[in-house]
């Protein structure tokens, strides 16, 4: 009886393999996709700061870059994270401080474009990758228009 079990189970699991291996035989369409077909996620990360002030970031893939692009509108800071080799970097600490002192940003950034909407003034930023930190020591933020900076590291040959 056991072996008639046993019988039994394998022909189900060969029959089970041969239907789902061939999806025409079973009714299912064949998806024939190259993987430069499929779109790569967008991940773009919105949010505020504990002080209230929106951000926005991202930009792994030139999708994302695009998308950002379209929304970051209403932003008048941009920064941008990158190797010295020119690719773009991930992973990089903010913290964006006022001339007074004041802290208005302090977060951990998940893509190479960091866009904040701040008031109008002086700000320092400092921005940390891999234990090295850049540092802007004057900012102007004006409300009419958007200010841009690059942080720029020397990763070496061999930290890609």
């Amino acid at each position: 009886m056991r072996t008639h079990l046993t019988r039994r189970a394998g022909w189900l699991a060969g029959f089970m393999f041969l239907f789902l291996s061939q999806p025409t035989r079973c009714g299912l369409p064949t998806v024939n996709l190259n993987a430069a077909e499929i779109p790569p996620a967008i991940m773009i990360t919105e949010g505020k700061t504990s002080q209230g002030f929106p951000y926005l970031f991202g930009g792994v893939s030139s999708n994302e870059r695009e998308a950002m692009e379209a929304r970051a509108k209403g932003y008048n800071v941009k920064l941008v994270f990158a190797a010295k080799d020119g690719s773009f970097i991930s992973g990089v600490n903010v913290m964006i401080i006022t001339a007074k002192g004041a802290e208005v940003a302090s977060l951990a950034t998940d893509g190479p474009w960091f866009y904040i909407q701040l008031p109008p003034g002086s700000y320092s930023i400092k921005a940390t990758f891999k234990g090295a930190t850049r540092q802007i020591k004057e900012l102007k933020v004006t409300k009419d228009k958007t200010a841009h900076q690059g942080f720029v590291w020397d990763l070496g040959k061999n930290n890609n």
